[in-house]
């Protein structure tokens, strides 16, 4: 590119003369994010390169911008952090970013180069760390400027990861793509988290855990309807009972196995508190119980010497045994602030040294008070393009959503319990739970004394834990989506939420005429345009 100056000389002459001065660099810099929205595999460097390929096309259209400019450069493959919801790992992932450019760049250290950032999730809090690195760092060059920054779908910190304002190009254009149904961007994110490779990564056979819960509810039970009968056949309904009760005990075997080999995990495994060996022991003894029962009901399947009738049945259940074990594990007397379960959770995610939980953060998912009104924020609402909200659920999503936020920002003593009940209140039906709470009241005809009172136990913490699940349950998925086979995860549910609609934002450069986000990323290109592109 060629312009042409005015040149003033001692003596006073002046005098035009050409200069060839050519535009800066334009380099973009992908980011991943903590991985949709936990690393999974309890493994470093999961977020790499694979996290903006697959089935996503973001970056297929970005690649497809670098021949329309003159001098657009684009890293993707290089940089790789571990992806935990973790503070350190945030700033060693900054640092490493620098290191990193450095040495792909290092031969463009005295050029003008104009650096373009796109972040996902926790990527979006790498780069305003990375801002803050450069500003200490007398390593970065000194021609070198941030001039955009493409925010998708990051939880904006209150405390952590500020953006350093110091190293950014006067004309820095901030882009922001979020999805209102995106719980991970708008309270999950608020826990930032450590310890949790020990949980994640020692995490063995879920697969089996998960297996054993389809199973179950697959399982055909119309044979219990013959416990209500005054006479149970020995040929065909006793057996038929003690068939289904020992398929279902190999399933809770399973079950338990997984958590029984897997409890221990949570946080370091050499530093485990009282609360966190009883629960181990709890779980080992249903374990046991749970092998124990399955052998005695297969052994007991045909020719039962006592024969089959609602006592033999109870019996071979041996609720003696398991009945204190689970009144235990479900004792609830008022509310979330005395369950024993939400109370072992609290502690397994705030214990002073080993929990799981090291900040919490009430975020937001715009970047208003880090740009602070300083550079253009160019914003783009992708709700609309969440298929979640073709189900017309939006009312009863922000009627939990909200909920839990308004207990994020309550953050006393009892918040965190009452997050984990609403949570799994959507995991639960209410009337599913009604009717296990009503089913166990045939017990109380045929057992007295001791069982007895277990017997009525139960039912009265289940009772109190149906008063939560009906208060909290918000009704998020479709009957229709509930009942489609084919659909593995469930628009609405909370696996669908925290990572589906937590990841809509980097499956695409948006273009349409409402979220063009693709234009926005342009505008703020140095380099000129390709004039041989077509």
């Amino acid at each position: 590119m060629a312009n042409k100056f005015r040149v003033e000389f001692e003596d006073g002459a002046t005098k035009t003369v050409k200069a060839k001065i050519k535009p800066p660099k334009d380099i973009i810099q992908f980011v991943a994010g903590t991985t949709d929205p936990i690393n999974t595999h309890g493994l470093k460097h999961q977020a790499n390169k694979d996290y903006w390929r697959g089935t996503d096309n973001l970056w297929d259209s970005v690649k497809d911008l670098k021949p329309q400019f003159m001098d657009l450069h684009i890293e993707d493959t290089f940089f790789s952090w571990s992806g935990d919801n973790n503070t350190d790992e945030r700033t060693k992932a900054a640092e490493r970013l620098l290191d990193l450019l450095l040495r792909l760049y290092g031969n463009w250290t005295n050029k003008e180069v104009h650096l373009h950032l796109i972040g996902h999730s926790h990527g979006g809090n790498v780069i305003n760390q990375f801002t803050e690195v450069i500003t200490k760092n007398e390593n970065f060059p000194k021609y070198w400027t941030i001039k955009s920054i493409t925010y998708l779908s990051t939880p904006f910190f209150k405390d952590q990861h500020q953006l350093n304002h110091e190293k950014l190009h006067d004309a820095c254009k901030i882009i922001n793509v979020h999805n209102e149904y995106d719980i991970t961007q708008r309270f999950v994110a608020d826990f930032t988290l450590k310890n949790l490779e020990y949980l994640i990564g020692n995490f063995y056979d879920k697969d089996k855990m998960d297996d054993a819960v389809k199973a179950i509810k697959a399982m055909d039970l119309g044979a219990y309807n013959h416990l209500s009968d005054i006479v149970i056949n020995n040929d065909t309904e006793g057996p038929a009972i003690w068939e289904t009760t020992h398929n279902l005990f190999v399933e809770i075997e399973k079950i338990t196995k997984v958590i029984v080999d897997n409890i221990a995990f949570i946080g370091n495994k050499k530093i485990v508190s009282p609360e966190k060996e009883e629960f181990l022991s709890i779980v080992n003894a249903l374990h046991v119980y749970a092998g124990t029962t399955k052998n005695r009901f297969n052994q007991n399947q045909r020719n039962r010497e006592d024969g089959y009738g609602r006592s033999e049945f109870v019996e071979d259940l041996d609720l003696v045994t398991v009945l204190p074990i689970v009144n235990r594990i479900i004792e609830i007397r008022k509310d979330e602030s005395d369950s024993y379960l939400l109370n072992f959770l609290n502690n397994v995610f705030t214990e002073e040294d080993n929990g799981l939980i090291y900040k919490i953060d009430d975020t937001s998912w715009s970047p208003d008070n880090q740009v602070q009104g300083k550079f253009e924020i160019k914003d783009f609402n992708i709700t609309d393009l969440d298929i979640y909200d073709e189900r017309k659920k939006k009312s009863n999503f922000e009627s939990f959503a909200k909920g839990i936020e308004d207990v994020v920002k309550r953050n006393d003593e009892n918040s965190l319990k009452e997050i984990v009940m609403r949570l799994i209140s959507q995991f639960v039906i209410p009337s599913d739970l009604e009717k296990i709470t009503s089913g166990i009241n045939w017990l109380e005809y045929i057992i007295t004394g001791e069982l007895d009172r277990q017997i009525k136990e139960v039912r009265r913490n289940l009772t109190i834990y149906h008063g939560l699940v009906e208060k909290y349950h918000a009704d998020l998925i479709t009957k229709e989506d509930a009942e489609n086979a084919d659909l593995k995860v469930k628009p609405g549910s909370i696996p669908y939420l925290a990572m589906s609609s937590h990841s809509l934002s980097h499956t695409a450069l948006f273009d349409d005429c409402k979220h063009n986000v693709r234009d926005a990323l342009i505008s703020s290109f140095s380099s000129g345009k390709n004039p041989n592109f077509k």
